[in-house]
């Protein structure tokens, strides 16, 4: 048993060395991205919002306001992300418009769909593994910016959540079916499951 606990250690302090480790890493996550629902990353998205309120809460003892920011700064591209995967599942969605058009339009529409919902999924499992698998040292080192004025990138992702979730409020009338369809839309791709 010794061994075996022996040769984990040497795994895990030499992994980053290995090419066939990235490869490996590399088709999982995607292909994770892939099958689980938006639903699943939403809820990654909140269990990494849950240890940033431990994290400054508990561990650093910063006052509730600054607490809120940290969740807020950490996880903002994750949301932003999450945005822009929804809009995506609901504006190509295969139920809207897909028998106006033909075959070629259809599978471009797919393809399309695809980019804009797995390409987030992806980023935001590569974030949350990179937090979970040293979330130690994640713990220990609050967000820089915390009390400081938002980045043009904080405020690009900002500007791309808003965007995003007015998209999404938009969708009915624009694409001339009912709210209710919408909704119906989210809530398949919100289940957490796979898909």
């Amino acid at each position: 048993m010794s061994h075996a606990l022996a040769s984990a250690r040497i795994f895990a302090h030499r992994h980053d060395e290995l090419p066939a480790f990235h490869a490996a890493y590399l088709v999982i996550t995607v292909l994770c991205a892939a099958l689980f629902s938006l639903g699943v990353f939403a809820a990654l998205i909140l269990a990494h919002m849950a240890l940033d309120y431990v994290k400054y809460r508990d561990m650093h003892h910063f006052t509730m306001r600054k607490t809120i920011e940290g969740m807020i700064r950490e996880s903002l591209f994750d949301v932003a992300l999450l945005s822009i995967g929804l809009t995506f599942t609901v504006y190509f969605h295969s139920t809207m418009a897909i028998a106006m058009v033909s075959g070629f339009v259809r599978s471009e529409m797919t393809l399309a769909r695809a980019l804009g919902t797995v390409l987030p999924k992806f980023m935001i499992l590569n974030n949350s593994l990179s937090i979970w698998l040293n979330v130690r040292n994640y713990l220990e080192h609050p967000h820089p910016r915390i009390g400081k004025a938002w980045t043009a990138t904080e405020r690009l992702a900002i500007l791309t959540l808003i965007t995003g979730m007015a998209a999404i409020v938009l969708a009915a009338p624009l694409l001339g079916t009912e709210t209710s369809h919408i909704f119906s839309i989210l809530g398949q791709e919100m289940t957490v499951w796979m898909r």
